[in-house]
């Protein structure tokens, strides 16, 4: 006899499709990549601090100064709790990067008082999008002179991490551990005397570094900075590792620039991201079992690629598909966008990917001869590697694609029909 389904009338019916789609709709408590314990990286053993000078703050006070930029930024900024800079940026209407930038929440005793960091190159056009989008909103908005206030920065963590946050809210200042893992901490300070927050990192062994000290701790690292490695309306912000560190927040309302990025998060797959790469001369290829780019200091054996360089295969002919692009450097050490499927270990999709382990990767590019020649042709090998944080932040993106698009039905749903015999 065919079994015949009999309706569970202990309780009203409801469709399994509207019972899935409610219990999507309740809240769920989600945590940003910066706070989570597994995305962490090998700091430097030295301690030092240094004032970012390649860096600009602009200030926006008023009382509409928070709304104002929560409604024009993919990040989450209002009632965090928190005066630690948040890593985001700025986008086009089309959801290209313009301008990748830290945001300060106001310090104590100055509630609507609001610092961006930005660029330095760039500050000038990030004021002009500002004023656009500002129409009525009561704030006042102005580039800081850096003679009166400049960001600072230490690594790889401030002395008493645990109370970094309030002994920085205790001087009035705004500031905090960097949301990229393995960083360290920055801050908003005055530049015209040493502060008392400057005089207690000396006291406990900070030396004072330089800005290309700096920038080989950020790119050893992989993470991305500034118009030079994060193009402006190009650059996306996932490619640009920026959904990994909290500067998105794909459950907030309207922001410029939201609909790409939705629906590169719920319905696409990022390819390309940005890597730490080493550059190295044929027949000196790093060893496999290292897993971040080891700078070497006056490393002069071959010449850097310029920006924007198409990276291949070494034994690609003419014109085949690029496997990414050069993006900047220091020395032997850069950063490049590249494509995860071909050029690492990464399996974005069930399909099979393009990956070699025993293919190495090469920049070209030719040097202009002198009026009437032809220019010559450079080479330097390259190989990108894949910082945990950002292999964990990729598997949880996936596992988190892969739930929603097979949703498990609850034990009600179960329930509401039984067979019998």
């Amino acid at each position: 006899m065919p079994a015949i389904a009999r309706l569970n009338l202990s309780r009203p019916f409801i469709c399994s499709e509207c019972r899935i789609a409610a219990q999507r709709a309740r809240p769920t408590q989600s945590r940003s990549f910066a706070s989570s314990r597994r995305l962490k990286v090998p700091s430097s053993s030295q301690t030092k601090y240094l004032q970012l000078t390649n860096r600009t703050l602009i200030r926006l006070a008023g009382p509409d100064a928070a709304q104002f930029l929560h409604n024009i930024i993919p990040a989450k900024i209002l009632d965090t709790g928190s005066t630690r800079p948040i890593f985001t940026a700025f986008l086009s209407a089309h959801g290209r990067i313009l301008n990748d930038v830290f945001v300060y929440p106001p310090g104590k005793g100055n509630g609507e008082e609001w610092f961006l960091e930005v660029d330095s190159e760039s500050a000038g056009e990030l004021l002009k999008h500002l004023r656009k989008h500002k129409l009525r909103s009561k704030f006042q908005l102005a580039k800081v002179n850096p003679a009166e206030k400049a960001v600072f920065f230490a690594w790889p963590g401030c002395v008493d991490e645990p109370q970094v946050d309030g002994r920085l809210n205790e001087t009035g200042r705004t500031g905090g551990k960097d949301p990229r893992p393995g960083m360290g901490t920055r801050w908003v300070d005055q530049t015209q005397t040493t502060s008392e927050f400057l005089t207690h990192l000396q006291h406990n062994g900070f030396q004072q570094a330089t800005l290309d000290e700096y920038t080989v701790h950020r790119m050893t690292n992989g993470f991305a900075e500034g118009q030079s490695e994060i193009i402006s309306t190009s650059a996306l912000p996932q490619e640009s590792n920026i959904d990994f560190f909290g500067g998105i927040d794909f459950f907030k309302g309207c922001y410029l620039g939201q609909e790409l990025t939705i629906r590169t998060h719920h319905t696409g797959v990022v390819r390309k991201r940005i890597l730490p790469v080493q550059l190295y001369s044929a027949g000196n290829k790093p060893a496999e079992s290292q897993l971040l780019p080891e700078y070497v200091q006056g490393d002069h054996s071959f010449l850097s690629p310029p920006p924007q360089s198409n990276i291949s295969k070494e034994n690609a002919r003419g014109r085949g598909r690029s496997s990414g692009k050069y993006l900047s450097g220091i020395g032997n050490i850069g950063l490049a966008l590249c494509r995860l499927e071909m050029m690492t270990d990464i399996q974005l999709t069930a399909d099979r990917t393009n990956f070699d382990p025993a293919e190495e990767y090469k920049v070209q590019w030719e040097v202009e001869g002198a009026e009437g020649t032809d220019g010559e042709k450079q080479q330097v090998m390259l190989k990108p590697f894949v910082p945990q944080w950002l292999r964990d932040g990729v598997e949880q993106s996936l596992r988190r694609k892969e739930k929603k698009a097979k949703p498990k039905l609850r034990d009600e749903d179960k329930e509401d029909y039984e067979d019998l015999d």
